[in-house]
């Protein structure tokens, strides 16, 4: 009885080895993600912003209580261009080296932005948004010693208009849209930030809609003030 009792436990114990040693040769090395997205230097919305003169230095957030409904969301927008395995966390107060950043070119087609006319100005169908969504993969190095860029989105069509202190904007691209809506003083540009994609990233549906958080903009960083 004991004889059989000790190979059994002997037999357990082997399979336990060969379980963890298989898990951990398909385990990602340190350093390494599991994520298959382009280097840095492959990333056309990046090279795109760059060449336009746009810097991701406003920011989309919610408050720290809020941050599982917003990763949800960001997963949701996210799967308009990609599988939802390639996006890791991203914190919901921009902090800790993630967080959702964009940034925008956008003129009236009056020209520059005047507060104190009351009448309705629509903008140029040429404003342009960028999008950095700087997730916990992102600047690691994958297996081939590339590092992994953030998801990066850009928008060149644009409709909405500005009204007194507020505005409302649309950028519409091959995935979709996203919308911005809010008030605006010389500092800052603040609202509302919502998406609607149009197709799931393999074609399999349609596509998620809501909102993602409040965004925060320095104003003349943003509308084109002169």
């Amino acid at each position: 009885m004991d004889g059989r009792r000790s190979e059994t436990m002997n037999r357990k114990f082997v399979a336990l080895l060969l379980s963890v040693m298989f898990l951990s040769a398909c385990a990602k090395k340190d350093g390494e993600t599991a994520v298959g997205r382009a280097p840095e230097t492959m990333n056309p919305a990046t090279t795109w912003a760059q060449s336009a003169g746009i810097k991701a230095n406003g920011v989309v957030s919610a408050q720290a209580s809020e941050q599982s409904l917003f990763q949800d969301a960001i997963i949701d927008y996210v799967t308009g261009m990609l599988a939802p395995e390639y996006v890791g966390y991203v914190s919901a107060t921009a902090s800790g080296g993630t967080g959702f950043y964009f940034g925008a070119k956008v003129e009236l087609q009056s020209g520059v932005l005047n507060t104190a006319n009351t009448q309705q100005v629509n903008v140029r169908s040429d404003a342009k948004l960028y999008i950095e969504l700087r997730d916990e993969f992102t600047g690691r190095t994958d297996a081939s010693g590339a590092k992994t860029p953030p998801i990066t989105r850009g928008f060149s069509q644009a409709s909405g208009y500005v009204q007194g202190n507020r505005a409302y904007l649309k950028f519409t691209d091959k995935y979709g849209f996203v919308e911005m809506e809010g008030t605006f003083s010389a500092q800052t540009f603040t609202g509302a930030f919502r998406y609607d994609n149009t197709t799931m990233w393999d074609g399999s549906g349609q596509g998620h809609a809501g909102p993602i958080g409040q965004f925060s903009v320095p104003t003349c960083q943003f509308f084109r003030c002169q």
